[in-house]
């Protein structure tokens, strides 16, 4: 039987603020490794989206204008995400989109705007832009390969009052069932080829396919050698 992987890039056109296409590269990447087929569907307004459809759901940032966008053609759609989510679909969120999956975004000015409330955290937007390197532990990866996910914030709001499933030593970031939203900008995956495989060992095994890692590609030595120079700076300062 052919073995294909099917892929939803929600909002591709709205949430690509800073490249998130290049996790949609990586995933391809990694999946016809393994020789299976991806197919990749791109939809963005007015398009209808079926959360039965797809095996995996990725949405990456945005502006805050593309948010409200986005949030207005999920609303009507809240009941399905949360089914789809309970019964093991596999959703990315990066960046600010994943403030959309929560209760509501705390506004300095103006009233707080209601979010789809699957999950009970809230956003509370700072009073100035948050923008920094990020390098912390991912749980369920074991120390020393590859445990640690390199990533870079740059959004408006703090994630508040988390409940979730946290297996990143990262408050802004959730995980539930095989939902995760991270609070990154920018091609994660390609960064990170241990968390890459992470998900997708996780993603064949919910669709009984088999998933052999590639250490010895060139992402993998790409991230050794940016972690090495990381702690070294660490060190260093």
């Amino acid at each position: 039987m052919k073995k294909i992987i099917k892929i939803a890039h929600l909002y591709y056109d709205l949430l690509n603020l800073y490249g998130e296409s290049g996790n949609i590269k990586a995933l391809k990447r990694f999946i016809e490794r393994q020789n299976v087929e991806c197919e990749i569907h791109f939809l963005t307004l007015g398009d209808k989206i079926d959360f039965e459809k797809y095996d995996l759901y990725y949405m990456g940032q945005g502006s805050e204008e593309a948010q409200v966008m986005v949030l207005n053609e999920l609303m009507p759609h809240v009941k399905e995400i949360k089914s789809a989510i309970e019964v093991g679909k596999m959703f990315l969120t990066t960046g600010n989109s994943m403030e959309l999956f929560g209760m509501r975004i705390r506004v300095k000015e103006g009233k707080p705007i209601p979010c789809l409330k699957i999950f009970s955290f809230n956003s509370n937007e700072a009073g100035h832009r948050l923008v920094s390197d990020l390098f912390y532990d991912f749980d369920e990866l074991p120390v020393g390969k590859g445990s640690k996910v390199l990533s870079f914030k740059n959004c408006k709001c703090n994630i508040m009052n988390n409940e979730n499933e946290r297996p990143f030593k990262y408050s802004d970031n959730i995980h539930y069932k095989h939902f995760f939203g991270v609070m990154s900008v920018g091609p994660l995956l390609i960064r990170n080829p241990y968390f890459t495989d992470y998900l997708l060992e996780e993603l064949f095994d919910s669709l009984g396919y088999d998933y052999e890692a590639h250490t010895d590609s060139i992402e993998y030595k790409a991230y050794h050698e940016f972690v090495k120079n990381m702690i070294t700076n660490r060190k260093l300062d």
